[in-house]
C-alpha cells in the first residue's frame, strides 16, 4: 500500500479551523484526488478490460413448472374422483390385508388411477434424469431442451414396459397369475409415494441447481426400489408357494439389477461421455 507524507493542517491546508473572528476573511484550501494519486488517474490499470459473457447454470424452464403443476393437479383429481381407491393404494405398504381388500374391490391394471399414476411416474422420473444430467455435467445447453426430455421419457417408458412384460412372462411361465395383480399393486403404491416425495425435490432442484438435491432424489429412487423389493417378496410369497430365496433372486433381477445398471451407466456417461 503506498505511503503518503504526513500533511499537517498548517502546511497543506492552511488554517483549516480558524477562529470565529477570522472565518469570514479566510478560505479553506482543498486537496483534489488527482493531486494525491495522479498515477492512477492518468495511467489506470495499464491494459484494456474486455467484458466476459455471463455464464449461468439455471435449469428452470417455463414448461417444467407447467408439468409439475399438471402432476399436482392429477394427484388432486384422483383423490377427489376416487377417494377410497386412492386411500387403498396409499395403505398397501401397511400389509397384505390392505392389498387383499384392494384386489377384492378393483384391479389397478387398466384403471384410470393406475394408468395415470404410471404416466405421472414416467414424467417425473424423466424430468429428474434430465435435470440431473444438466446439473452434474454443467452443460445446460445440451441437456435442457424438449428433445432431450422426449428421448429420456421414451427410454424410461420403454424400460418400464419391458419390466412389466418380463413380469407377465415369468408369472405366466410358472402359472402364478395372481402374482401379477399383486406386483402391479405394489408398483402403483410405491410409484405414488415416489411421485409425492419427488415433486418437492424437483422444485428445489429447479430453483437451486445443486448436486446435493440430485443425490437426494437418487436416494429416494433407491429407497423406493428397496421398498418395492421387500413388498414384492411378501406379496409373492403369499400368492405362491415358491421358496423365499428364489423369490428374492427373481425380484433382484427384476428390480435391483435394472436400477443398478441404469445408475452405473448414467454415472459413466456423465463422467466419461460413454457408458462403456
Amino acid at each position: 500500500m503506498p505511503q503518503y507524507p504526513y500533511l499537517s493542517y498548517q502546511a497543506s491546508f492552511g488554517n483549516v479551523f480558524p477562529s470565529v473572528d477570522t472565518i469570514d476573511n479566510q478560505c479553506v484550501d482543498s486537496l483534489s484526488v488527482a493531486q494525491v494519486v495522479p498515477s492512477f488517474i492518468t495511467e489506470g490499470f495499464g491494459r484494456v478490460v474486455e467484458p466476459l459473457p455471463r455464464v449461468t447454470y439455471d435449469v428452470l424452464e417455463g414448461w417444467n413448472l407447467a408439468l409439475l403443476g399438471l402432476l399436482l393437479l392429477l394427484i388432486v383429481l384422483n383423490k377427489q374422483l376416487y377417494p377410497r381407491q386412492f386411500r387403498q393404494v396409499l395403505a398397501v405398504p401397511g400389509g397384505v390385508a390392505h392389498t387383499n381388500q384392494l384386489l377384492r374391490e378393483w384391479t389397478p391394471t387398466g384403471s384410470f388411477l393406475g394408468m395415470s399414476f404410471l404416466l405421472a411416474y414416467v414424467a417425473i422420473m424423466t424430468l429428474f434424469v434430465q435435470k440431473s444430467c444438466a446439473i452434474l455435467t454443467r452443460d445446460v445447453v445440451s441437456y435442457n431442451g424438449l428433445s432431450v426430455f422426449s428421448m429420456v421419457g421414451g427410454g424410461v417408458l420403454i424400460w418400464d414396459l419391458l419390466r412389466y412384460a418380463v413380469l407377465y412372462f415369468v408369472n405366466w411361465l410358472f402359472g402364478a397369475k395372481e402374482t401379477v395383480s399383486r406386483q402391479m399393486t405394489v408398483q402403483l403404491a410405491v410409484s405414488t409415494y415416489a411421485i409425492i416425495f419427488m415433486i418437492p425435490v424437483l422444485l428445489l432442484l429447479l430453483y437451486n441447481p445443486y448436486s446435493a438435491f440430485v443425490w437426494i432424489g437418487v436416494g429416494i429412487i433407491l429407497i423406493a426400489a428397496v421398498v418395492r423389493l421387500v413388498l414384492g417378496m411378501v406379496e409373492t410369497r403369499v400368492a405362491t408357494k415358491i421358496p423365499a430365496f428364489y423369490i428374492f433372486l427373481y425380484l433382484c433381477a427384476l428390480e435391483i439389477a435394472p436400477v443398478a445398471t441404469l445408475l452405473t451407466a448414467g454415472l459413466r456417461y456423465i463422467g466419461k461421455g460413454s457408458v462403456f
